[in-house]
């Protein structure tokens, strides 16, 4: 584990127990995600600036590393080769939401930032996370930039 991560955690005793922490927090960072690429959208559609709303983001209680680092992304058009490929958000959202499914927990926020992460994988299959908001934005004719 040391090979991948400079910090690891102890989750539980049984089987399993890491993978329902992980797809916690996938349903935790799809949600942010999904949200900083609507907010991008709607920012681009009224005029906004993106080092303004990057600014006012990552310094607010609603700035984290992950909503900062796709606000970069989206800013600086840099929708392939960031290292954080659209499929792999698609298959961790796809492996929470059945579990939730299995297990009787709805899971309204991660349903939704699955269906924008479904319509960035169809549209743009080689892309990374970020390239989502280029769905929005064709929707609105609108893009984000500095």
């Amino acid at each position: 584990m040391q090979a991948v991560s400079k910090t690891i955690h102890r989750v539980g005793e049984n089987a399993g127990d890491g993978q329902v922490v992980k797809s916690c927090l996938q349903s935790l960072i799809g949600s942010i995600f999904g949200a900083t690429f609507e907010a991008a959208a709607l920012a681009a559609k009224a005029g906004v600036k993106g080092d303004v709303l990057f600014n006012v983001f990552s310094t607010s209680g609603a700035g984290c590393g992950v909503a900062n680092t796709a606000l970069e992304n989206i800013i600086d058009r840099r929708f392939e080769g960031t290292g954080s490929g659209i499929g792999t958000m698609h298959k961790d959202l796809t492996i929470t939401l059945a579990m939730a499914e299995e297990i009787g927990v709805p899971l309204h926020m991660a349903s939704t930032a699955m269906q924008i992460f479904h319509a960035g994988k169809s549209k743009y299959p080689d892309g990374d996370n970020w390239v989502c908001t280029r769905v929005i934005e064709d929707i609105i004719g609108a893009e984000l930039h500095r």
